[in-house]
């Protein structure tokens, strides 16, 4: 088997399983260093996803800052003992600089993994745009997680011989709908608690900032007047007190669930409850809930900034202009009044998580 090597700053659900695929075909090590400060705004249990990795990895933190970014001689040290055939690193950052300046004394492939957005990719300042023209320059590949950006990426640097997959961040459906499905009696205590019966549930999941609009989505939903639904917003940020604010102002207590943080079986229930889900972010360069939500069933509508826009057609969802909440507010009445009262427990996802990773596979020549 080949050895793979992997930089990223943390461990996440969204990518765990897509690591424990890659370690069955490849010796996989995982160098993790992302700050402690990053790592505390994550929003989920890192203790637990820990717990699920199955292959070497380890956090290592001892180092310079630049932003988010390590400099450190841990590249050095870990290529020289490990010895990779292939190097899979994380954006435009330090350790894609590392593993390309090392390059000539070890011979491994390079890819990287770029997580931008359509609207992300196409604004680059001058500098961020000489660096990514330079590193395609030296890589024999790149991970993009939306479509669009393939396509630009490809036609803006036909000089390069860096090639492009579109490999969004997504988990296995498997494993996902298996955890999903295994909350149903939590979601029955959810439902004698707020009184669920014969209503609809539109979900929200992130963070309660502004880039995510939570509060535009309230005012939006607040302006619907619908008697059928209730909305729920999971999550914690600065915006949280704000909420609580205007939904006791407005009298919402009954229409408006807000639930703070949440993981685990607590999280899964209100996915396997809900029949809509809304992210209307004004800034996303992907957004993984988006997997979830379809994965779980859920009519998912998004707006055209969110990144994983990609994985919403036709018949699993819709995508209304950044912004425009009258837009967002005929969707939702559309989509309420034609979604059932019993959801239909199916799989939204245009694309399994198998197939995406065969793709993958074939990209990387495992």
């Amino acid at each position: 088997m080949k050895k793979l090597l992997i930089f990223h700053p943390y461990l996440a659900p969204y990518r765990i399983d897509l690591y424990n695929y890659l370690s069955k075909i490849t010796n996989l090590k995982v160098l993790l260093t992302g700050s402690n400060a990053e790592i505390a705004t994550l929003g989920f249990d890192l203790e637990q996803i820990n717990k699920l990795a199955e292959f070497d990895y380890c956090y290592y933190q001892k180092g310079i800052r630049i932003g988010r970014h390590l400099l450190s001689s841990i590249y050095w040290k870990v290529i020289k003992e490990f010895r990779p055939d292939i190097i899979l690193a994380h954006e435009l950052g330090i350790n894609t600089l590392f593993a390309i300046l090392l390059r000539p004394l070890f011979n491994y492939e390079i890819y990287i993994t770029i997580d931008d957005s359509p609207s992300m990719a196409l604004h680059y300042g001058f500098k961020r745009e000489l660096l990514r023209k330079w590193i395609f320059r030296h890589i024999h590949g790149a991970l993009v997680v939306n479509p669009q950006v393939k396509n630009y990426l490809e036609n803006k640097y036909k000089s390069s011989d860096c090639e492009y997959l579109y490999f969004p961040i997504i988990q296995n459906d498997v494993v996902l709908e298996n955890k999903i499905n295994s909350a149903q009696e939590k979601a029955d205590e959810y439902t004698k608690l707020y009184k669920l019966d014969a209503k609809k549930i539109i979900l929200f999941v992130g963070r309660l900032e502004t880039i995510k609009a939570p509060d535009r989505l309230i005012e939006t939903y607040e302006s619907l007047n619908d008697k059928s639904s209730i909305l729920v917003i999971v999550g914690k940020g600065s915006l949280l007190p704000h909420l609580k604010q205007h939904v006791k102002e407005k009298g919402l207590e009954n229409k408006v669930i807000l639930t703070g943080a949440l993981s685990g079986k607590e999280l899964y229930a209100w996915y396997y409850l809900a029949h809509l889900f809304v992210l209307p972010s004004t800034f996303e360069p992907f957004g993984a809930v988006v997997n979830e939500a379809l994965v779980a069933g859920c009519y998912t509508i998004v707006s055209d900034k969110v990144g994983a826009s990609s994985l919403i057609n036709k018949s699993n969802g819709d995508v209304f202009k950044s912004g425009d909440y009258g837009q967002l507010a005929h969707i939702l009445l559309n989509a309420l009044n034609k979604l059932p009262i019993i959801k239909k427990h199916q799989n939204q996802m245009p694309k399994q998580f198998n197939a995406f990773f065969k793709d993958l596979q074939s990209f990387l020549s495992l």
